[in-house]
């Protein structure tokens, strides 16, 4: 079982962050959700709380304990913004 994506993957937000602070996204290309309740900091927790169902995110994502589909966002590399320019 992965622990990590070690690349920034692109992902597409499937409803609003609720109330505990988790999100849960879709990886387009594996056609699989991911359960996102923990952050690499404020910031990004901030941005993707903002953010509308099906806009497009760039992250990198670490599997949060030994939990089944739980994970931490993380910045990917050398970006000011999560959501993709594309």
């Amino acid at each position: 079982m992965k622990t990590q994506r070690s690349k920034a993957h692109e992902y597409r937000v499937l409803k609003e962050m609720n109330n505990n602070n988790a999100i849960n996204v879709i990886a387009p290309s594996a056609n699989r959700v991911y359960q996102i309740v923990d952050y690499e900091d404020d910031r990004i927790r901030d941005e993707l709380a903002t953010l509308d169902p099906g806009k497009l995110v760039s992250l990198k994502l670490d599997r949060v304990g030994k939990r089944a589909n739980v994970w931490r966002a993380n910045w990917p590399d050398d970006v000011e913004s999560l959501v993709s320019k594309s």
